[in-house]
């Protein structure tokens, strides 16, 4: 049971939580902040440009590099896994509908 537990620290502690909520939660601000509709690669190079500026600012506040790269890969995994679902729950959306709700009478 040690050992399971000692893996499982070792595995949280090698990820910056706060940094993968950072770099998704900036990403939606400005990907939302967007009047057009960006196509999904422009969502992506919106999303590696906000980890590269945090993760500069982050390296040289001091942060490992190995931490920095790991939670980099964590963001958009947990963006499609863990926030993605969750904002869809809530209904929190950056995509406008357009539907119009028709009533019968």
């Amino acid at each position: 049971m040690e050992i399971l537990n000692e893996t499982i620290q070792n595995t949280l502690n090698s990820f910056d939580w706060s940094f993968c909520i950072s770099v998704n939660v900036l990403t939606y601000i400005i990907v939302k902040t967007f009047k057009m509709k960006l196509s999904t690669w422009m969502k992506r190079l919106v999303m590696v440009l906000v980890v590269l500026i945090l993760g500069i600012g982050e390296y040289f506040l001091g942060m490992d590099i190995k931490c920095l790269i790991n939670s980099a890969i964590l963001a958009p995994v947990s963006w499609s896994w863990i926030f993605k679902p969750l904002c869809e729950k809530f209904n929190i959306n950056y995509k406008k509908k357009d539907e119009e709700v028709t009533k019968d009478e």
